[in-house]
């Protein structure tokens, strides 16, 4: 078959720029067939000649690649009428350049950290000011307060110290940076690196920030010391009691010295409001609020006004402190266990950086597992302290530097290995002190924890901070404990305060409020 009319004018064209002597002055079937033969051959070689490409990571390179170029070669016969025409191949080396983008050179910026001295040390800042130089940090310290009044004012803040149950608030009030895309491209606090509690800290799907720390924090600490001179024996290590199990042990960890306590059997604080927590062991776990978070429900939830009438049963038996039963020590629950005048506690992981005193012995330490309500195993993080960048950063990525380098390096490293809080990434968990028995307990129940609880993290209004709903409740407490008013008032007052305040958050934000 011959080739068609294209194909035919675009073959006579080739050959004409080769002059006469290429070709006879009349081509016949024959030499045109022949010829097509050979471009199509040459496009098929030229089509399957590999193409060599290098991958560039961080630098501009020259890759070289082979190509296929058909270089017409004139063969002259004897006596034949008709030309050869044979296709050599030749290599050619073509010079291609690939090139990635390489991070801009740093200039000379000082970052402005809002943190407390006892969670980063001098000469940690110090390493940055060297490492990272450059970039210099400085410290100031936390104050929420004055941070609003700093920005307002134009006063540079980049990063600064807050609980994750606050970053919800943050990022409506426009305070709170984006870091998503940091986290992406970081070597150094990978996404895929993060243990679920930093979830506090996503909102609407985007990652503002991460925890420096953090503890399951519904943890029990009981002192095996006192148990034994009680003559209790203690719960199996990997058994979680009912809180009406502890409730009914209260009385026999607890020493009286007439009205006074002396030794508290379980001296139970849960960190934010216990009634956090309690939602999320409930099947499916629930929060207080409704489902967009504009409102609270206290009233018309009957397992909740359930739990409330329990916890304050237990209160006016004096098996829990309250404005009735004082603490021993006068001060808080770690005071009195520090002092030996409690048999429990229940407080986060965290608190192993104090459970140790001239008391108290490490021998003595004991950690067991969450208590239970609902059928829903729940050891949350109820605070996350971390940190977030401000949207008024000056140069965001010297305060990403600082951020990442304060999660991420030496100041990380160090608190892992303190042992007053869990690391927020999974590959810092081998860092938690191990090296005494009860450590290595604690290290031990951690990991049950983690992956045990099926709640990873508290979740609040972001209308409202948790001291919104502290604040109301701690107000009608005590009347109700004296018997001064009915705990079903408490419920309505504090759910209608607390519920006027997320209104009046809602309308600073342009919310509008759910009827």
């Amino acid at each position: 078959m011959l080739p068609n009319r294209t194909t035919r004018r675009a073959l006579l064209r080739a050959f004409s720029k080769e002059g006469s002597r290429m070709l006879p002055n009349r081509i016949t079937r024959r030499a045109l067939l022949r010829a097509s033969g050979v471009a199509v051959a040459g496009a098929l070689l030229a089509a399957c000649q590999p193409k060599i490409v290098e991958k560039v990571v961080e630098k501009t390179v020259l890759v070289e690649k082979e190509k296929l170029v058909e270089k017409p070669v004139e063969k002259v016969v004897e006596k034949v009428v008709e030309k050869t025409v044979v296709v050599e191949k030749e290599k050619v080396v073509e010079k291609e350049k690939m090139v990635t983008a390489v991070p801009a050179a740093r200039k000379p910026a000082e970052v402005i950290l809002m943190y407390n001295p006892n969670e980063i040390s001098d000469d940690e800042l110090k390493i940055f000011n060297q490492k990272y130089a450059p970039y210099s940090v400085k410290r100031i310290d936390t104050d929420l307060v004055k941070l609003f009044s700093m920005l307002a004012a134009g006063t540079p803040v980049d990063v600064f110290r807050i609980y994750g149950t606050y970053v919800p608030g943050y990022v409506l009030k426009r305070v709170a940076k984006d870091l998503t895309d940091y986290f992406e491209i970081s070597t150094l606090v990978k996404p895929d690196d993060l243990l679920p509690v930093n979830d506090l800290y996503v909102v609407n799907g985007r990652r503002y920030g991460m925890v420096k720390d953090w503890s399951p924090d519904v943890s029990i600490y009981a002192n095996k010391k006192i148990w034994d001179q009680m003559g209790v024996p203690l719960p199996s290590a990997d058994k979680s009691l009912t809180l009406k199990e502890w409730r009914a042990l209260s009385p026999k960890l607890t020493k009286m010295d007439g009205d006074r306590t002396v030794i508290m059997g379980t001296d139970f604080t849960p960190n934010e409001h216990v009634l956090f927590w309690i939602t999320t062991t409930y099947d499916p776990p629930e929060t207080l609020f409704n489902a967009d978070f504009s409102k609270v429900q206290l009233v018309d939830n009957p397992k909740t006004v359930e739990f409330v009438q329990f916890w304050f049963d237990w209160m006016k038996e004096k098996g829990l402190p309250s404005a009735i039963n004082a603490f021993p020590s006068a001060g808080w629950s770690g005071q009195d266990w520090i002092q030996e005048q409690a048999a429990t506690v229940l407080w986060g992981y965290w608190f192993s950086g104090m459970a140790e005193s001239d008391k108290v012995k490490g021998d003595d330490i004991f950690m067991l597992p969450a208590p239970m309500w609902g059928p829903t195993y729940s050891n949350p993080c109820v605070t996350g302290c971390g940190a977030l960048v401000t949207t008024t950063a000056r140069v965001p990525d010297a305060a990403w530097k600082v951020f990442e380098w304060f999660m991420g390096e030496e100041p990380a490293q160090n608190r892992a290995k303190s042992g007053w809080g869990v690391p927020g990434l999974k590959s810092m968990l081998p860092l938690m002190p191990q090296d005494k028995p009860w450590r290595k307990r604690n290290y031990d129940m951690v990991n049950r924890e983690i992956k045990a609880t099926k709640v990873a993290r508290m979740q609040y209004s972001p209308y409202i901070t948790p001291d919104t709903f502290k604040s109301a409740w701690s107000k009608y407490e005590e009347p109700v404990l004296k018997g001064a008013l009915p705990l079903k008032q408490l419920l309505q007052n504090v759910e209608k305060e607390v519920n006027e305040a997320i209104a009046e958050g809602m309308d600073r934000a342009g919310v509008g409020v759910t009827k």
